[in-house]
C-alpha cells in the first residue's frame, strides 16, 4: 500500500514539474514574440540618466493652470493605461502628465538603488527635461511617500500634492500583520505564476481577467491587449523588486517628514482601509502642516480610488486646484 501512494505521489510530482518546464518554455517564447508589440504603443521617451522614461501627456492645450503629475502605484504593470481614464477626465480642465517611473510601463529598467532619495531625483529631472517647472503631485499608494519627500526637496516648483490613498509615514508601526512580508510573498507568487504562464492561460480571451483596470472605460482591443502583455511578461520585474525590498527603508527615510508649510495637500482616504487600519486617516492628518488649506476626503472605495471613486476625485481634484 505504501509503495502504490509513494509511487502515485512520485508520479504526480513528475507531472507537476513537466507542466511546469512546458509551460515556463511555452511562456519565453511567447514572450519573445509578444514584447516588441509594445515599443512604442503609447506615449513618449524622455532621456532621464541615459535611460528612456515614457510619459503619457493628455490636455497639453489646458495652460491656464499647472499640470497634474500622476504618479503610480507600486509594480503598475501599465501606469499609462492604467491611469488612462482618470487622466481624460482631468484633462478636460488641466494638462495631465503620467510618469511611468524606471521598471514601470513602458520605462527602461535600472540597476540604480530603489531609495527614496534616487527616485525622486530621477522624477524631478524627468520633468526638468520636459521643462515642467510649476506642478501638481498626484500620487497613489507608494507614491504617496515619494510626494513627500518630493515636497520636501523641491517645494518651491509643488503648488499641492494630491494623494489617492497614498502611502504615508508610519503606516507600517501599528499594523495588524506585516504587511511588508505579505506584499513580498504576493510579489513571489505573482512573478511565479507569470514564469509559468498561469496569467497568460488565464488571459486567453479575456485580458481583463489579468490586468486591474476600470471596467467601465472603453479600452481599445489594442489597448486591452498590450496591457495584458505588459501585465504577464514585464511585471515583478527585477527593478520593481528592488523597489518592493527598499519598502521598509524608504519608510525609515520618511518616518519624521511632514509637508512643508506652504505645500497644501488633499488626500483622497479609502473608507475600506480605515476599517482595516484604525489609524489610517489619522497618519494622513499627522503629515499636514498647512491645514487652512488642505483637506482629508474619505471615499466609499477600495484602495484604487482612482478607478472605485474617479468622479469624486476628479471634482475633489478641481476644487482643491481652482481654490488656490
Amino acid at each position: 500500500m505504501r509503495r502504490k501512494i509513494f509511487k502515485m505521489f512520485k508520479m504526480i510530482v513528475i507531472l507537476i514539474l513537466a507542466l511546469a518546464v512546458v509551460g515556463s518554455l511555452w511562456n519565453f517564447v511567447c514572450k519573445q514574440i509578444e514584447l516588441p508589440k509594445t515599443e512604442s504603443a503609447y506615449g513618449k521617451s524622455i532621456n532621464v540618466k541615459g535611460k528612456n522614461m515614457v510619459v503619457v501627456c493628455k490636455g497639453e492645450e489646458n495652460n491656464s493652470n499647472p499640470p497634474i503629475i500622476l504618479l503610480p502605484g507600486l509594480g503598475s504593470p501599465s501606469p499609462g493605461l492604467e491611469f488612462k481614464p482618470l487622466a481624460d477626465k482631468l484633462s478636460k480642465d488641466y494638462k495631465v502628465v503620467i510618469v511611468e517611473p524606471f521598471g514601470y510601463g513602458l520605462s527602461e529598467q535600472t540597476d540604480s538603488e530603489r531609495n527614496v532619495e534616487n527616485i525622486v531625483k530621477e522624477l524631478h529631472e524627468c520633468l526638468q527635461e520636459m521643462n515642467i517647472s510649476r506642478y501638481y503631485l498626484m500620487g497613489h499608494s507608494i507614491s504617496g511617500l515619494y510626494s513627500l519627500y518630493y515636497a520636501n526637496q523641491y517645494q518651491e516648483e509643488v503648488c499641492g500634492v494630491i494623494g489617492i490613498d497614498a502611502s504615508v509615514p508610519k503606516q507600517n508601526e501599528n499594523e495588524p500583520f506585516d504587511v511588508a512580508k505579505l506584499n513580498m510573498l504576493s510579489a513571489y507568487l505573482g512573478k511565479m505564476k507569470n514564469v509559468l504562464g498561469i496569467n497568460r492561460v488565464l488571459s486567453i480571451g479575456n485580458p481583463q481577467k489579468v490586468i486591474y483596470a476600470d471596467t467601465t472605460y472603453s479600452y481599445s482591443e489594442k489597448e486591452l491587449d498590450i496591457f495584458r502583455i505588459l501585465t504577464i511578461n514585464n511585471f515583478y520585474n527585477d527593478t520593481i523588486m528592488d523597489e518592493l525590498k527598499m519598502i521598509t527603508k524608504n519608510l525609515k527615510a520618511v518616518r519624521n517628514m511632514k509637508f512643508p508649510e506652504d505645500v497644501p495637500v488633499l488626500s483622497f482616504v479609502s473608507e475600506q482601509n480605515c476599517e482595516i487600519f484604525p489609524n489610517w486617516e489619522q497618519l494622513h492628518r499627522d503629515v499636514i502642516v498647512d491645514k487652512e488649506n488642505s483637506k482629508v476626503i474619505l471615499l466609499k472605495g477600495g484602495h484604487y480610488l482612482h478607478i472605485d471613486c474617479s468622479e469624486d476625485v476628479v471634482i475633489g481634484a478641481r476644487e482643491f486646484i481652482n481654490n488656490k
